[in-house]
């Protein structure tokens, strides 16, 4: 007893002492991170804490003037690692630096560092190894344990040399973080550098950017300036390859010294105008890697590009063309944007390119029989210290494979559970192969190392093993699953099978990033966007007068319409000034690139509803902006607000609605009198909105099959299983009138990483042969808006038992049994909605209940219903 009383103290005693260190390491940071150079070292000082003594620079800092050196004062030291600020505050010049291709922009002196950022320097040397045999077994264990700088940082440039130089962005909790790594020898870098010091540091000069000084460096035939072709970095010289970009139909070609012009897809095409200038235009890269592809630079630039190759077999026919596009896409909404350059890596390049020098990553995806030598060559890049993900049933590092037990002769959809190496279980649905790999993870040779990362959840057969190979930080990730397949793909078969690929999407991408992680990879973190005007656009011309009159009788002298949370200002083109979450600049009429105005017109079929449009290409949320809009324009003039992208948009109950690209987003402005069979049963509004947009779909012609369901209270799904949009009300008494605002979003071309409309119409194409067209956005929002005026029209004609009718045939509870409150509740069976639009309940009892929809919600998996939090 007191020995385990003994025991338990001490253990509470270390556990107390080392948070009071995390503590007090994470306070100094918050302290000093924004103002001081604050910098964690690797080398026992010569010094004591808390004692000021001058240092000298390092390579990468500004020198100070004479009159002011470098002093350094230790706060904290452990063993070889100590914490301590740096006066001044080191100063990095940035023109012998290069940006990451991916990263936000070139550094200058006048990038904005977001509020509460920190630029961060590291100084990283690769360490002497000896290989005695262990060195695998102590990375395996030790992996586990380390903290990863790209989970908790965005790279921005480098700079290479001895040692190698990487800036990079974070927070100061993010700082704090690395730092307490860096103090346990914890933190981890990419290709087995180890991080001798890190610094908060201020940046001066700009840093270069390999792809615009790739496109200026473009001559036109006949020219060759080969003077300029020299270009210094860091002391180390280097020759600029010229290549010839395809645009379209657009070539340019370089002229190359000592040989023929190589040829190259964009890797990210820079815009270049005939006469030579560099407009940044869209990427039109077609992905395939050619032998001059990677520009010879970066191979003496000691660091590797952002080259991803993608090998799919030794073919090279449409299949294998469609695999490629399949796995750039996969690898692209992972990644995010301008992340990496993908290329497809022919088999007759395998052996014959010199492409493993130039590659961050190699995926390679085929399920053919590998030659020995292509087998060779992809086992010695990983050995060499590369990085690769395998989608091969017959690329195995030397393991042994076996088919699944459990499968039948037909391959399909399977229960997985993965565990990463950091962080929790996920479950998900995956297509199999048909293999797993055999109980003895030990290759037949070399010293390669396995951890298993997948398995089946029936039989727990390895199905996805995490490599360590050689002593050079080699790593591979081989998959006998198809987590690179989308539901959408040929092979998926059937709507069951569709639907549960569907279901586990969100999971499969969760698995992607942090395999690619795991690899070294930057996934996206998402990006920062900048909000940006607003289109005042009226469908009818003779509506378009009366409109602005009414409007321009409100504004106050700088020409402002003042709202409860966002004003609007009405400007002329040249006088557009940026949008703010508080004041949107409005433009009357123009043209808005990313909205198809005469789609939406030619859809639209109302009298009033939807006929005035504010278009806004980026805004917080459409629920905001017709406030005071509302009041001013004639009461015949149906508002709707429309956005291509919000970045804060609302769910019910406080929730946040995602709202990504390809999702149908708007508000849409609806007066109701008071005294009219829907002004005395305001509830309906939503479910009126809510049907509107099944019926948008399921109304036209071929169009009916599309299991576009309705969920109470406010939920458009996709059968019972996937939600794919939702309708939020506020609304206001003005008058005789209640004025209501009816959000509504819906997922129309956004197939990742849940489902959309378009999903549905190519499953149902391939399961029927037919070939039924996709929607747009401006499509399905003038065909929602147009039912929803005629469903009002009905239920202020009718009353409530018509469209009841029809809202029953679209929704999913009838007769459904539940339990209300908890689990434990009282059961009941669903009748519908009652007069007031009222969720019917009927107890076992006999008892007929009420539900409201506000503060409510329904969990179809459980059968419950709860009060929303």
């Amino acid at each position: 007893m007191l020995l385990t009383v003994c025991y338990a103290y001490l253990t509470f005693t270390a556990a107390s002492r080392a948070a009071r260190r995390k503590m007090k390491i994470l306070n100094l940071v918050r302290q000093y991170a924004l103002t001081s150079g604050l910098s964690f070292k690797s080398g026992k000082p010569e010094y004591l804490c808390h004692l000021t003594q001058e240092i000298s620079a390092s390579v990468f800092w500004e020198e100070t003037p004479a009159s002011q050196k470098y002093t350094e004062v230790v706060l904290w030291r452990e063993d070889d690692n100590r914490m301590t600020i740096i006066e001044p505050k080191p100063k990095v010049d940035l023109d012998e630096w290069t940006s990451f291709i991916g990263s936000a922009r070139p550094l200058t002196p006048t990038t904005r560092v977001r509020s509460g950022q920190v630029l961060l320097l590291l100084e990283a040397t690769l360490p002497d190894r000896e290989d005695d045999g262990k060195g695998d077994t102590c990375e395996e264990l030790l992996l586990s344990q380390s903290v990863s700088l790209t989970r908790l940082s965005e790279p921005l440039a480098w700079r290479s040399g001895d040692p190698y130089g990487l800036l990079v962005s974070t927070d100061v909790e993010g700082l704090g973080a690395l730092g307490l790594a860096f103090m346990d020898s914890k933190l981890k870098l990419d290709d087995g550098m180890e991080a001798v010091q890190m610094i908060s540091v201020d940046t001066s000069g700009s840093s270069q950017d390999l792809l615009l000084l790739y496109a200026r460096k473009l001559k036109s035939p006949g020219q060759n300036n080969s003077g300029d072709n020299d270009k210094d970095f860091g002391g180390s010289t280097f020759r600029l390859e010229l290549p010839k970009l395809r645009r379209g139909s657009t070539e340019v070609e370089g002229q190359v010294l000592g040989g023929e012009t190589p040829k190259v897809r964009s890797v990210q095409d820079s815009g270049q105008a005939e006469d030579g200038s560099v407009q940044g235009t869209e990427d039109t890269m077609s992905g395939e890697f050619d032998e001059q592809d990677s520009p010879e630079m970066l191979t003496k630039l000691q660091a590797k590009p952002p080259n991803i190759l993608v090998y799919t077999g030794s073919k090279d026919t449409q299949t294998e063309r469609s695999k490629f596009d399949q796995v750039k896409e996969v690898l692209e909404q992972c990644l995010g944007p301008d992340h990496y350059i993908i290329y497809r890596l022919k088999h007759d390049q395998v052996l014959s390119h010199p492409w493993a020098d130039n590659t961050s990553l190699l995926v390679a995806v085929t399920q053919e029989e590998l030659e020995d030598s292509v087998n060779q060559k992809l086992e010695s890049f990983v050995e060499d210290g590369g990085r690769l993900l395998s989608f091969c049933s017959h690329f195995n590092m030397g393991l042994d494979v076996q088919p699944l037990p459990f499968l039948s002769a037909e391959l399909g959809v399977h229960s997985m559970v993965y565990r990463p190496l950091q962080g929790s279980a996920t479950e998900l649905k995956v297509y199999v192969t048909g293999l797993c790999y055999t109980p003895r993870l030990r290759a037949h040779q070399g010293s390669t190392a396995f951890k298993v990362v997948g398995s089946m959840k029936s039989g727990n057969q390895p199905v996805i093993l995490h490599a360590y190979a050689g002593y050079k930080g080699g790593r591979a990730i081989l998959s006998q699953v198809h987590l690179e397949m989308s539901p959408t793909e040929d092979e998926v078969k059937g709507a069951e099978m569709f639907t549960q690929l569907k279901k586990s999407n969100p999971q499969r991408y969760q698995v992607l990033q942090d395999i690619l992680t795991t690899l070294g990879m930057t996934c996206s973190r998402g990006t920062q966007t900048t909000l940006t005007p607003s289109h005042l656009l009226v469908v009818e011309d003779a509506l378009q007068d009366a409109v602005v009159q009414a409007i321009s009788s409100h504004l106050d002298e700088r020409n402002v319409l003042r709202g409860n949370k966002v004003s609007l200002l009405f400007v002329d083109d040249s006088e557009v000034t940026p949008a703010t979450p508080e004041e949107l600049p409005v433009l009357i009429g123009g043209a808005a690139e990313s909205f198809n105005c005469q789609v939406y017109q030619d859809n639209l079929k109302t009298r009033t509803l939807g006929q005035v449009v504010l278009y806004t290409e980026v805004i917080p949320t459409t629920m905001t902006v017709l406030d005071r809009l509302s009041s001013c324009v004639p009461e015949d003039t149906g508002l709707i607000a429309i956005a291509h992208r919000q970045t804060s948009g609302q769910g019910r109950g406080g929730n946040v609605w995602l709202s990504p690209l390809g999702c149908a987003m708007f508000t849409l402005h609806v007066r109701i009198p008071l005294q009219s069979e829907l002004g005395h049963r305001l509830p309906f509004i939503q479910h009126i909105m809510s049907l509107a947009v099944v019926e948008s779909v399921r109304t036209l012609p071929s169009y009916q099959d599309l299991d576009l369901r309705l969920k109470w209270p406010n939920d458009i799904y996709y059968g019972d299983s996937m939600k794919l949009g939702g309708v939020i009300v506020n609304s206001s008494i003005m008058g005789n009138n209640c004025c209501a605002f009816i959000g509504c979003g819906f997922n129309v071309n956004n197939s990742n990483p849940t489902i959309c409309i378009n999903d549905l119409v190519k499953q149902h194409n391939k399961l029927h042969d037919t070939d039924l067209p996709e929607f747009t956005t401006e499509e399905l929002i003038a065909r929602a808006v147009t039912t929803m005026e005629e469903l009002v029209q009905e239920f202020q004609d009718n009353g409530s038992d018509n469209f009841l009718q029809r809202y029953y045939s679209r929704w999913l509870h009838s007769e459904q049994k539940v339990h209300l409150s908890s689990e434990a509740g009282p059961q009941a069976t669903i009748l519908g909605l009652d007069d007031s639009g009222f969720l019917s309940v009927v107890k076992d009892g006999g008892e007929i209940v009420s539900v409201q929809p506000d503060g409510n919600t329904f969990d179809m998996l459980r059968n419950l219903i709860t009060i929303k939090t």
